[in-house]
């Protein structure tokens, strides 16, 4: 798509350079004489940036300026893809993408035979040149007219900023979500462990019973229960966890301004991995020595798993999760979550 980059505000307002992708299809810009369009702008870098075609619409690229390249007002950090109308601003210069009209041929006067221009006339061709580099003719200013009212749009880093802050406050609140869950799970009951008799020792107990139920009731031997509590077990673990947990989100949503660093994420990571792990190997150990009970004989060659199960047939034995268990296993879950989130967000910040 061939267009016109007109200056319109600046240091050399008024001239034109034309776009033309079968000729070149990148310009330089910047303050030095070796950019293809050299700027007098002393607010611009020497390679600010450049202007490129990408194969469908020209764009704008900054090369890492000292004070950036805006659109239609809004900085860009990366390519960004022009429409005819948008407003390109590099230091104190604006330059507009117009659409490219083909200037009438203007005639040239030939020199005298001293080499000179004829005297008292000037040349009715004119070069445009900046800082002694000659460049393209300017399309007369009647014949530069736009054909479609401006569409701004904003820049690609523009929304990215402010997706940034919002994942961050989404973060924070499911780091609180994992401080309830692992606190309340380690002050509720874990297990309840419930035992009664078996069916095959009530004959035994026929007996007994008008004296059992003489003196503290007649369930009162038949059956038993026990809640087992998270203090009981590992919830000093998760309790300690979640205080860490809660220390690390107030101090990143005090010192928000620093969301870039990556600390709060690997103490998530660090804190919920130690608490996981330690459960998990506990739990590992159990089989390990469920396993060796199987193999273990006692007096007259009689194995453990033997005397366990004849103990099973007089005792039964049932062990129920309660509601303690499941959320001290949600905030695990949501905290290592919230780690690697944390982690995430803050490389593609910092990206």
């Amino acid at each position: 798509m061939k267009a016109w980059l007109v200056l319109q505000e600046g240091p050399g307002a008024g001239h034109s350079y034309p776009l033309d992708p079968f000729r070149q299809t990148v310009l330089s810009v910047g303050r030095s004489a070796d950019c293809d369009i050299a700027l007098t702008d002393q607010r611009a870098s020497r390679h600010h940036g450049d202007i490129r075609w990408n194969g469908n619409h020209w764009e704008v690229v900054d090369r890492g300026s000292t004070n950036g390249t805006y659109v239609n007002g809004l900085q860009v950090h990366a390519p960004y893809d022009l429409r005819v109308g948008d407003r390109i601003t590099i230091g104190e210069t604006t330059m507009v993408l117009r659409e490219f009209d083909a200037p009438s041929p203007t005639p040239v006067r030939q020199p005298g035979p001293g080499g000179g221009q004829q005297p008292g006339k000037a040349s009715a061709r004119r070069d445009a040149t900046i800082e002694g580099r000659a460049l393209r003719p300017a399309a007369p200013a009647a014949q530069v007219r736009e054909r479609h009212p401006p569409q701004p749009q904003p820049a690609p880093q523009a929304v990215e900023s402010a997706a940034v802050p919002a994942a961050f406050w989404l973060v924070q609140g499911v780091a609180a979500a994992a401080v309830v869950c692992l606190a309340s799970g380690a002050f509720l009951p874990w297990l309840r462990v419930t035992g009664s008799l078996s069916q095959n020792l009530q004959p035994l107990v026929q007996g007994l019973a008008g004296i059992v139920a003489t003196l503290s009731g007649p369930d009162s031997v038949l059956n038993f229960t026990q809640e087992i509590g998270g203090l009981q077990g590992y919830g000093k673990l998760t309790l300690g966890v979640a205080a860490i947990a809660l220390i690390t989100l107030v101090v990143d949503i005090l010192f928000a301004f620093k969301r870039r660093t990556v600390v709060p994420g690997i103490v998530y990571l660090v804190s919920g991995l130690l608490a996981a792990g330690a459960m998990g190997l506990d739990l590992i150990n159990y089989y390990r020595f469920y396993d060796q009970i199987q193999s273990m004989s006692l007096l007259f060659g009689v194995n453990l798993a033997d005397v366990v199960k004849v103990f099973g047939q007089f005792v039964e034995v049932k062990i129920t999760p309660l509601i303690g268990l499941p959320l001290t296993a949600i905030g695990l879950v949501l905290l290592l979550g919230v780690g690697v989130a944390r982690l995430v967000m803050t490389l593609l910040d910092r990206r």
